[in-house]
């Protein structure tokens, strides 16, 4: 079972990825930091990560920057934001996103884009 790893500050945000996410059949693990974040990634390995520009305690451009370092080939990183001043599509790509979502979004576009990412890690 693929797992997909969401870290957001937002209690709700986290909650609706997680149930959207598992009721789609993945395995999914929550985190409301940058660095409890980064500790879960460490330890689970996922194949996606849902991750937010604004956290608490980082910005997610510097731990996707650490993602980036320490992942491989094998996870997929969807950044997600409510701001667009925070961070364009191009920015997040170019530091190694595979996906990006604007809060609020459609849980039909979750679902599509969580599937597509793992498709495209099992590559």
């Amino acid at each position: 079972m693929s797992k997909v790893l969401v870290i957001d500050d937002e209690q709700m945000i986290r909650w609706s990825i997680e149930q959207t996410v598992r009721a789609a059949g993945y395995e999914v693990a929550t985190a409301e930091t940058a660095a409890e974040g980064l500790a879960l990634f460490r330890q689970l390995h996922p194949a996606v990560v849902f991750l937010d520009v604004r956290l608490p305690d980082a910005s997610g451009l510097v731990v996707l920057k650490h993602i980036n370092d320490e992942r491989g080939p094998h996870t997929a990183v969807i950044v997600m934001t409510a701001f667009e001043e925070d961070c364009s599509v191009a920015d997040a790509v170019r530091l190694g996103a595979c996906g990006y979502l604007r809060k609020p979004f459609n849980f039909d576009e979750l679902q599509a884009i969580v599937g597509r990412a793992v498709a495209a890690n099992r590559r």
